[in-house]
């Protein structure tokens, strides 16, 4: 089982594919495995794939999930060095970042904050930035917990995954209490080319505001920004739209590489 020790976190991974590394960073709930799809299509296109579950996530344990105010930024840091050690191994630069919803968040932070090691950024579901309206969606949406499955409850043997719902809530709303701002302030530190996707249906992370995070990012100027958007579309573009989304990422994927060596 291939693992990293990162500070005392362990980090699991999977590896599958050759070529130009790619790292995808998962979203709530959820474990390295659930992105295989999108996985099975970069390694397609002659990319090398490294499938993580997040700090206390899956197979990611010891220690056991939490969600302190600064899980993000936790988390990002943890995946920072995860990454560092790992391209150290392959021997290789930098790699392209992929993340979902909270790990689209994470993405986000390793592009400000581990620019060096990121040859490009991809998330979807994420915006950098949050406000007290995405609290109360959280809120609203997240109770009762009936929507938590047996299905999602086994990815995490051993863990109060039912009793996560509140942590996280009340963490992001605390985080959004604190300013809500992620990386949105930093946007143009991002120096690796950018794709921002976002459903039109999306509730937690508006368009609107998403458009924003990336005409930060472009005072960066000479970097690649792209800003994509699924009409009939909600939080799981990858999900709900694949065809439309593999294209958009593919295409992305084809102009930065045409572009650096």
């Amino acid at each position: 089982m291939p693992v990293l020790d990162v500070n005392g976190q362990v980090i699991y991974y999977d590896l599958i594919g050759s070529g130009v590394p790619a790292l995808i960073l998962h979203g709530w709930l959820e474990v390295g495995q659930d992105h295989l799809p999108l996985a099975e299509q970069l390694v397609a296109n002659g990319y090398s794939v490294i499938l993580p579950d997040l700090p206390g996530y899956g197979k990611s344990v010891p220690p056991k999930r939490t969600y302190p105010t600064d899980f993000y930024k936790r988390d990002a840091a943890i995946m920072g060095e995860f990454l560092a050690a790992l391209l150290a191994i392959f021997g290789a630069r930098n790699a392209h970042i992929f993340g979902f919803s909270d790990g689209g968040e994470v993405a986000l932070l390793l592009g400000v904050e581990y620019a060096h090691l990121c040859r490009s950024v991809t998330a979807w579901g994420a915006l950098g930035a949050f406000d007290q309206s995405a609290c109360e969606h959280s809120q609203r949406a997240s109770f009762p917990t009936t929507w938590v499955t047996d299905e999602m409850i086994a990815k995490h043997p051993d863990q109060d995954v039912v009793g996560w719902v509140q942590q996280w809530v009340d963490a992001f709303c605390a985080m959004i209490a604190e300013g809500g701002d992620l990386t949105l302030s930093r946007a143009d530190q991002l120096s690796a080319p950018l794709l921002l996707m976002l459903g039109e249906e999306d509730r937690l992370n508006p368009p609107a505001l998403g458009r924003r995070f990336v005409e930060k990012a472009a005072e960066r100027r000479g970097v690649l920004r792209q800003f994509r958007t699924f009409p009939n579309v909600g939080h799981a573009i990858h999900e709900q739209a694949p065809n439309a989304f593999y294209s958009a990422v593919l295409e992305f994927l084809a102009k930065v590489d045409s572009a650096q060596p």
